[in-house]
């Protein structure tokens, strides 16, 4: 089990370099082609769709990576169908309806000086649906444990034809490129990529789920999906509200800065993602086993693998950041402070491990929510207070240590609930008892 876990982990970390490779390099040309007024629009209006697409998926991207794996390993092939047809229904109703009514509102609200926002956020919202359903379909083949597969549409194809579509329309139109026509552009290539994830999925399928007629259990899916949609919906709030916060106080330019700083230090988590994504089916299933000593053994070597790929990337990004940002443009560099509190945030993440998936894969949601729940309001409340003060720097602050704090309470959580010392030095703990 361990072996399979390394091996998928070991894809999926090979193919997150790729894709990292392709997101450095996109966020490199948008930058340089917008500026930093035009790429915080952009910033902007990405980070609202990301926000949204919590509500908007009703929390059934995670659920469907648990139940889908659980009705497999039992046969329960109609209620899989069925589950599979009802999230995606669902999800694509309320995603548009959503995505009408925010842009409904932000027309009324917001004053024609921003047009540069309104535009680019506009345009954004439409890519709702898309960006929801396609985080069902990637939930879907995780369950099955087709990890790789699930993920290369959008972490290879789409990026890839985004810089190729970006290239044909610079040739086409030079530097008129505006925030807006980018967004629509990566909307053309998301939807590309959908299609062939959707392709993917068909093939996937088990064979009796086409045979069999679907059964529902609507109020059980929802009782589990409500509180996953909360933790993921914090969690978002955690990831996307310092961009929002600043650019909402400070303006698009400082957004801009912050997002290519904020770009720059999740590098450091893309070890920790890999990890996540092959381990969630293992500690599903060894939970359920109840064998809690395997789990420990997993737990600990994965926090270890974590820190060891994670801590030289946050050494250089803070002793060599005012280089990695000059690579975005002079302008940019003025988040080398930003860059450096950020990766020190990230690194406490990386170092406490898997937190918030055990918690999930173990059926203890409700815990985790309250844990990043707490973080989150701490979060809002420092970004408000320090984004006046300190502007990108403040907004650096606040979510670092509310980055810590959360994972801090979410490692109390998982031992007292599972037992389990989920960071890298979980394995000397054993040793001691």
């Amino acid at each position: 089990m361990k072996g399979s876990v390394a091996r998928v982990a070991s894809g999926t970390f090979g193919l997150r370099i790729i894709s990292t490779g392709l997101s450095f390099l996109i966020g490199l040309l948008l930058a340089r082609l917008l500026g930093t007024t035009g790429y915080g629009a952009y910033a902007y209006a990405t980070s609202w769709v990301g926000l949204l697409a919590v509500p908007g998926a009703l929390g059934m991207d995670k659920l469907l990576v648990r139940e889908v794996a659980i009705y497999e390993a039992k046969s329960e092939w109609r209620f899989m169908k069925g589950l599979l047809r009802w999230s995606n229904q669902a999800v694509l109703i309320v995603s548009s309806v959503l995505a009408l009514l925010v842009a409904l509102i932000s027309c009324f609200l917001m004053s024609r000086g921003d047009s540069l926002v309104l535009i680019s956020l506009l345009v954004a919202l439409a890519s709702l649906p898309l960006v929801t359903l396609t985080r069902l379909r990637q939930a879907v083949l995780r369950g099955l444990n087709k990890v790789i597969a699930g993920q290369v549409p959008e972490m290879l194809i789409q990026p890839i034809l985004f810089i190729c579509f970006i290239g044909v329309a610079y040739v086409s139109f030079g530097r008129s490129l505006t925030a807006p026509w980018i967004l629509g552009i990566s909307i053309a290539a998301t939807g590309v990529a959908f299609f062939v994830g959707a392709m993917v999925l068909i093939k996937t399928l088990p064979q009796p789920i086409r045979e069999t007629y679907p059964s529902y259990a609507i109020r059980e899916w929802i009782q589990s999906a409500l509180p996953l949609m909360l933790l993921t919906g914090i969690q978002i709030i955690n990831a996307r509200m310092d961009i929002i916060m600043l650019g909402a106080i400070k303006g698009p330019k400082e957004a801009g800065i912050y997002s290519v700083a904020n770009r720059g230090a999740e590098l450091i988590t893309f070890v920790l993602l890999a990890v996540n994504t092959s381990l969630a089916p293992t500690v599903a299933s060894l939970f359920a086993a109840r064998d809690m000593k395997k789990l420990q053994d997993v737990v600990t070597k994965s926090a270890r693998l974590i820190l060891l790929f994670s801590l030289p990337i946050c050494l250089v990004l803070i002793l060599f950041g005012h280089w990695f940002l000059l690579l975005f443009g002079e302008a940019f560099t003025q988040g080398r402070t930003t860059l450096a509190i950020l990766s020190v945030g990230q690194i406490a993440n990386a170092f406490m491990g898997s937190v918030c998936l055990l918690l999930i894969m173990t059926r203890h949601e409700r815990n985790a929510a309250i844990g990043i729940g707490i973080s989150a309001v701490l979060k809002i409340i420092m970004n408000a207070i320090l984004i006046p003060k300190w502007s990108m720097a403040g907004a650096a602050t606040a979510t670092a240590s509310s980055m810590i704090i959360c994972n801090i309470l979410l490692a109390v959580l998982v031992y007292k609930m599972l037992g389990i010392h989920s960071t890298a030095l979980g394995i000397f703990a054993i040793r001691r008892k």
